[in-house]
This record gives structure tokens, C-alpha cells and sequence, in this order.
């Protein structure tokens, strides 16, 4: 019992407890759960341990492919997967399945590993502030600026960290900094969950904001040998993070709607003006492990990029036609289209060459067009000619380099969203515009006017949006956006697919909403587990915009 309770949140905080009650547990090192007295008790110690609390946030959402970015991902189409490894076709099937969450289920350890690594990041950022706010706390002579940065730090992981489950579990523990040594934090369900992490993300940007604030060290937010953060430029990261979290905890439209989109218009225009990225070391502990050659790039079981949402760039009536087939029927198809981050060519030939051909791509092309003699031939749904090729020189780099973790265009997108359902076309059609026209696609302003015009383009038009049960049509500025902020963010980083398509109304019918409490952190609490998902199960999609999922669709 012991030993179970010290794997779970529980455990985490009743560590100390537990070490009172048993001499075994007095003997045992364990890194993950250092002794709290003596590793607060030295406040270089304590400045350390913050120093490498985001680099814990990256190891818990990509770290590692048992994390549930790969179930996230072919659950909202960013990726599809035919295999079983890491809950890849069962989490992306259609019909959608029910999230297994009985003990010893095949993937109990995706469904934990997120969780558990995310709230010790929470529990760990809690001690920090609660050891850097007492006054006999101090990093010595001339280092009250330091201080503040600490403090800030410290806010800012506990708000990414508790934003995340909130995200992504329907219910966590909230650690706070007035907790007691002994104190086991109550389960609150994620709106609670999520205000206590904007409250954290506001005090990280209060801080931020003192003139005395010096700028974080190389390494702390940037991984192994990225730059120094100057505290004006963490401010617009926290701001950005801010309007993120905000809008992607809804799990459905009208939570969606309901978000405070003022707010995130006011930060995410206040928010990052350029990528944020963080440089990975997999030798250092930042890792994007997905992005491994034997993974991502290594044949069409582990990834391909489904129709469900690249054939919207299609303007050859091909995307029509798969959609009119059988689900289990439907065969690839070349897709015809003048995004250019899509390869180009009007026979599968010409595209296999396009832009560095089945290589590194170049010339700002996301996507290759694979050799006929790599597909699945296997008929379905999940197939296409496509994989997603953005990350492929990092990849063969052993993904040491920069990875966007955030992207202006994922920030604009926030804000872009936030207009549109203000009414604000013009401001939002401005935004959208930046990534839109890059790419060969034609502007939206002076075009665009009302939320329901069509993008310009006529029979040439991106995006072609499925309608429940029919053809599809030229997409609306909402659509616009929503196809921006796919094609900017696929596999930059963690959930942002799954939590807007479940906000947009997105998701297949019966995809599950949200991921339960871990049976794990259910046993260590003394509570009964549960399934969530599946069609007609409880926290599931009641139906998709696009009328994926139904019947045969």
C-alpha cells in the first residue's frame, strides 16, 4: 500500500508522512521525490530545483512518446497511426473507443506518465514559492532582482504545469504554497483547476513586470544552449501562455464561447512576437522523442497525415470523392493545391520531387508526397500519400536544434479567434493574412467582410470544408483561421490540436473530451476509477462540424 501511494500525486505530497511511518522508506533515495527539508533548506538548492522546472514541463508533454501527445494527436487528426504502440490506433479508430482506465489497461502508462510528471512540476513550484517567500529567505547581498526572478519562474511553471491538466484531465490536485508539509491537495475539477492556473500565470507576469527583475539565465526556458529571456520578453511568453490556456481548457462550443476572449486578445497582441523556441538535447533531457527517425519518420504505421483535415487544400474535387466512399474503402489520393506548404505538382512524380523531394523539405514546404512504393495499401480512412515533413532536419539532426514550441502564428490565431467572435473581421482577417499569403493563398482583407463570406479563391478556394452530409464549400474567415492554425502548429508542440478541435465542435463522434483520472492517482485516494468516451459514453462529442464520425463518414 505504502509503495503504491508513493507512486501517485498523493504520495507526492505524502512523502513525508509516509517516511515518519516506515524505516524502509527512511533509507530509500529517491530522486524524483528529494528530501524537502534539506532541499530547501539552501537557497542555491532552491534556485536550482526552479531552474529546471520547465525543462520538467517539456520532458512530461513530449518527452517521451508514452505521453498522451500521441493519443491527442490521431484523436484530432494531426497525425494517423494503423499500429497499436503508444495508443495509436486504438485512440484514433472509428468508431471512437471508450479511454480504458481499468487497472493494468495496455496503456496505463500514457495515461499516467503526463499526470504524474506534471503535477510534481505543481507540487515542486509550490515549495519554491513557498520557501522563496519567508523572510529569512535570501540569495544573498545584491541579489534582490534574482529574487524576483525566482519568484516569477517559479509562478510561471506552476501555471503552465496546472494549465496542462487542467487541459487535459477532467480533475487534479491543486498544490499551493501555503500547503502544509502532510497536506494531500483535494481533487478540483479543471475549471478550478485552470483558474488556479491563470491566477499563477498572473503573479508570473506581475513579477515579471518589476523593474528590478533580472533576465533568466541560459537554459532555464530555453533548454541546453538556448538564450537568455530578458524579463520583457518572459512577460510576453507568460502572456502568451495566458491566452493559450485560457482558450484551450473548453471542451466543447459553448465553453468555447463562453472563454474571456477579451482577455486573450489583450494578451496574446501583448504576447510573444516571434517564435518561442526551446533547443533540444535529448543528451541533456529536452527531448521531443515522437520526432526520432524510428518514429515519426519511420513508415505509414507510426505516421501519415489522414485526409480528414490536409484534403480541405484540395481543389481538385479529389476530396470530394474520397469523402463520397465507404470509410473503410476510401484509397489516397494526390492532392492538388496552391498552399505551398504543400508539395506542388500535378502528377505524383512532380510532387515527390518538389522542394528537397523525399529529403529535409525546403522552401518553406511542410509536407512530402512519399514513394508510391512506401504507402499502406491497405484501403481506409487513415491513408494518404502525405506525411508531415516540417521537423525532418531536426530529426536526422538527432533533434538537437530548435524546436517552436510556440509559434506567432499559434498566438495570432488566439487573437484572430477572439475577432472574429467580437465581430472584429477586418482585425482578424489582417492576422490570418500574415501565414495565409506567405503560403499562396489568396488575402482575406478587403474581401472578406462578414463572418459568413466565403474565402476568396472561388473553385480554387483554401480551405474546401466538408459540410455534415454533403460536397464541400469554399470555408468562412472562422475556417481560414482554423486552417492557419493547424498547418503553423502540427507537431510544434503539446495538445494544441486536440484542445481546439474539441472546442471548435471538431472532434469525431464519441472522440472522449477529456482524459479521467489516472486509476492510479484514483487507487492512492481511495476513489473508484472510470472509462470516459467512446460513442454515446459520457464526456464524449456529441457530433463533429464536419460530420466526421457519423455512419459512414
Amino acid at each position: 500500500m505504502l509503495r503504491r501511494l508513493v507512486a501517485s500525486l498523493a504520495g507526492i505530497t505524502l512523502v513525508v508522512a509516509l517516511q515518519a511511518c516506515s524505516d524502509d522508506a527512511l533509507e530509500v533515495t529517491n530522486p524524483n521525490h528529494p528530501d524537502r527539508g534539506r532541499t530547501l533548506g539552501n537557497p542555491a538548492d532552491v534556485e536550482g530545483l526552479a531552474s529546471a522546472q520547465f525543462g520538467a514541463i517539456i520532458n512530461a508533454t513530449l518527452g517521451d512518446i508514452a505521453r498522451l501527445q500521441t493519443s491527442m494527436a490521431v484523436m484530432s487528426f494531426e497525425n494517423a497511426a494503423t499500429g497499436l504502440a503508444n495508443n495509436g490506433m486504438p485512440r484514433g479508430a472509428i468508431p471512437r473507443q471508450v479511454i480504458d482506465n481499468s487497472r493494468g489497461n495496455a496503456y496505463s502508462a500514457e495515461g499516467y506518465a503526463d499526470f504524474q510528471f506534471l503535477s510534481f512540476v505543481a507540487r515542486n513550484s509550490a515549495d519554491i514559492l513557498q520557501r522563496a517567500k519567508q523572510e529569512d529567505f535570501s540569495l544573498g547581498t545584491g541579489r534582490e532582482g534574482d529574487l524576483i526572478r525566482l519568484k516569477a519562474f517559479a509562478h510561471f511553471t506552476a501555471g503552465v504545469a496546472l494549465g496542462y491538466l487542467s487541459c487535459v484531465y477532467d480533475s487534479a490536485g491543486v498544490p499551493r504554497d501555503t500547503d502544509g508539509p502532510l497536506e494531500v491537495p483535494p481533487l478540483e475539477g479543471y475549471k478550478e483547476v485552470n483558474a488556479y492556473a491563470l491566477a499563477q500565470l498572473d503573479s508570473a507576469l506581475a513579477y515579471a513586470m518589476h523593474p528590478a527583475m533580472t533576465a533568466l539565465p541560459a537554459g532555464w526556458l530555453t533548454g541546453p544552449g538556448g538564450p537568455q529571456v530578458s524579463p520583457a520578453r518572459f512577460a510576453q511568453i507568460i502572456r502568451s501562455f495566458r491566452a493559450r490556456l485560457r482558450a484551450s481548457v473548453a471542451r466543447d462550443p459553448e465553453e468555447r464561447a463562453a472563454v474571456d476572449w477579451s482577455a486573450v486578445i489583450a494578451d496574446a497582441t501583448n504576447g510573444i512576437t516571434s517564435d518561442f523556441e526551446v533547443m533540444l538535447d535529448p543528451g541533456a533531457g529536452w527531448d521531443y522523442e515522437w520526432l526520432d527517425g524510428t518514429l515519426h519518420f519511420r513508415d505509414t504505421n507510426w505516421h501519415q497525415m489522414t485526409p480528414y483535415i490536409i484534403g480541405m487544400a484540395d481543389i481538385s474535387g479529389a476530396f470530394d470523392q474520397w469523402l463520397a466512399t465507404p470509410r473503410d474503402q476510401r484509397t489516397n489520393f494526390l492532392i492538388i493545391t496552391p498552399d505551398l506548404r504543400f508539395p506542388q505538382g500535378n502528377t505524383r512524380e512532380e510532387q515527390n520531387a518538389d522542394r528537397g523531394g523525399q529529403g529535409a523539405p525546403t522552401g518553406g514546404k511542410y509536407f512530402r508526397n512519399r514513394l508510391a512504393s512506401l504507402d499502406n495499401l491497405t484501403p481506409g480512412w487513415a491513408n494518404s500519400q502525405y506525411d508531415h515533413y516540417r521537423f525532418r532536419a531536426l530529426s536526422d539532426a538527432g533533434r538537437v536544434g530548435p524546436l517552436p514550441f510556440f509559434t506567432k502564428a499559434e498566438n495570432d490565431m488566439l487573437a484572430a479567434e477572439g475577432y472574429i467572435r467580437q465581430g472584429n473581421i477586418a482585425a482578424a482577417a489582417a492576422l490570418i493574412d500574415i501565414t495565409r499569403t506567405k503560403n499562396g493563398l489568396p488575402a482575406l482583407s478587403g474581401v472578406v467582410t462578414s463572418i459568413d463570406d466565403p474565402v476568396p479563391g472561388g473553385d480554387q478556394c483554401v480551405p474546401r470544408v466538408p459540410t455534415k452530409n454533403g460536397p464541400t464549400v469554399c470555408g468562412n474567415i472562422m475556417e481560414a483561421m482554423k486552417w492557419e492554425k493547424r498547418m503553423e502548429t502540427a507537431f510544434t508542440t503539446y495538445g494544441v490540436w486536440f484542445f481546439d478541435a474539441r472546442g471548435w465542435g471538431d472532434l469525431p463522434v464519441g472522440t472522449a473530451l477529456e482524459f479521467p483520472l489516472p486509476y492510479q492517482e484514483a487507487d492512492a485516494r481511495g476513489i473508484p476509477f472510470y472509462n470516459l468516451g467512446g460513442v454515446g459514453g459520457p464526456r464524449s462529442s456529441a457530433g463533429s462540424t464536419y460530420g466526421y464520425g457519423d455512419g459512414n463518414r
